[in-house]
């Protein structure tokens, strides 16, 4: 397995767990999404933004269009029904990002990022892990605001996607 391989599957995971995310989101009610918690990012709706927001923000450090890009506010979006139609154009551009991962140079390159008014520089291999390891740790705290409300995520593990993806 390549290191494009090992990118490809951990993106996979997770859009599959970023759909189980928005399927349990959608059972909440409005007031239920942007109620307040002591985790996250303040809120159900304030976290899945974050996780929007973070994927923008990759996208433009990897293309290199802006790299100062911030994660917008909770209040960027009136419903989840926006968010999920702004996530669409973001997977796109991810889709293709994922493609270029097969190149090796792309994985080694050093993409600059500022953020708060300080400079980082981090090679393209590492921003594809951490997007997916973003998220895979917010999940962990979406699927513990879920369990608040009585609602579930349901098991989020890589292997879980894998075994239901088993053709054996």
């Amino acid at each position: 397995m390549t290191a494009a391989d090992t990118i490809r599957r951990l993106h996979d995971h997770r859009l599959w767990t970023r759909s189980k995310i928005l399927s349990a989101a959608r059972t909440c009610s409005d007031a239920e999404l942007r109620r307040p918690v002591e985790m996250g990012v303040g809120s159900l709706f304030g976290t899945i933004v974050h996780l929007w927001g973070a994927e923008l923000v990759w996208a433009n450090v990897l293309e290199e269009v802006d790299p100062a890009t911030l994660i917008p506010s909770v209040d960027a979006f009136p419903n989840l029904a926006a968010l999920e139609e702004a996530w669409k154009p973001v997977d796109a551009r991810w889709a293709k990002l994922i493609d270029r991962a097969a190149d090796p140079a792309f994985l080694a390159k050093a993409f600059g990022r500022v953020r708060d008014g300080k400079s980082f520089v981090t090679n393209g291999h590492d921003i594809f892990l951490h997007v997916c390891t973003h998220q895979h740790y917010h999940a962990a705290q979406i699927s513990n605001m879920l369990r608040q409300m009585g609602k579930s995520l349901g098991p989020s593990d890589l292997i879980v996607m894998a075994r239901e993806q088993w053709k054996g």
